[in-house]
């Protein structure tokens, strides 16, 4: 597993990357296969305020390419990889449904991740708390998540890791090569997460945890009524 760096070299690159940040943001985001065990759920730091707080400001279709089945699916891939990485639980939750919520389209758009870095700071304290350091991951893992690198804290990597498992949604299988932690190399969970991601399947969690209405999921098949009985 990549080591983690020290807290002054890390502290130095997230001040790097919320820096650029601010001078990539034209305008400020609206206010507003056996793959590891799961992360327990019920501690998440998602919350219906955080939730509603992105909803508001979020232009883009909920169902897009970059919508809440993406963000879902992140947050079930970062679960899996939070035992075997060691990854800050709540840094990895936040970013699943952060990172792409200030994209302006579906296509090319260097800057959204940015925005996202500024809309989590935007957000701390009033829809989600956060001590300092989780909020100094928080904004690196949203500012860089599409770079392509791999030079992070571990709980950064898993963050990224997570995204990049998602890719098959887009037409691409994801890379050992330019995946970060160990656990994110694991062939079962790159062949799991690409069949889900291909299907674009909708998490269970998004209306179990999130309780996103049907009304705003149109055309998601609900699940059989025998399954729900088991």
């Amino acid at each position: 597993m990549p080591m983690e760096p020290d807290s002054s070299s890390r502290a130095s690159r997230a001040s790097t990357a919320v820096r650029s940040a601010g001078e990539w943001l034209k305008e400020p985001p609206r206010p507003g296969a056996v793959v590891g065990p799961v992360s327990d759920a019920r501690s998440s730091a998602i919350t219906p305020g955080l939730l509603a707080a992105i909803f508001e400001q979020y232009t883009l279709p909920l169902l897009g390419l970059h919508g809440v089945r993406h963000w879902a699916r992140v947050l079930e891939i970062g679960r899996r990889l939070l035992p075997l990485t060691g990854a800050r639980a709540d840094v990895v939750e936040l970013f699943s449904v952060l990172h792409d919520a200030c994209r302006h389209n579906e296509n090319h758009d260097p800057r959204h991740g940015a925005r996202g870095a500024l809309l989590a700071v935007a957000l701390c304290g009033r829809a989600f708390e956060l001590d300092a350091s989780g909020l100094v991951l928080l904004q690196e893992a949203c500012a860089r998540h599409t770079d392509g690198r791999c030079d992070a804290d571990v709980t950064v990597q898993t963050c990224w890791d997570s995204d990049r498992l998602d890719l098959g949604r887009a037409g691409i299988r994801p890379s050992a090569r330019k995946l970060c932690t160990m656990a994110a190399c694991d062939p079962g969970l790159i062949a799991w997460a690409t069949v889900r991601s291909q299907r674009d399947e909708t998490p269970d969690l998004v209306r179990e945890e999130w309780e996103i209405p049907e009304s705003l999921l149109p055309g998601v098949r609900p699940r059989d009524n025998d399954q729900e009985g088991r």
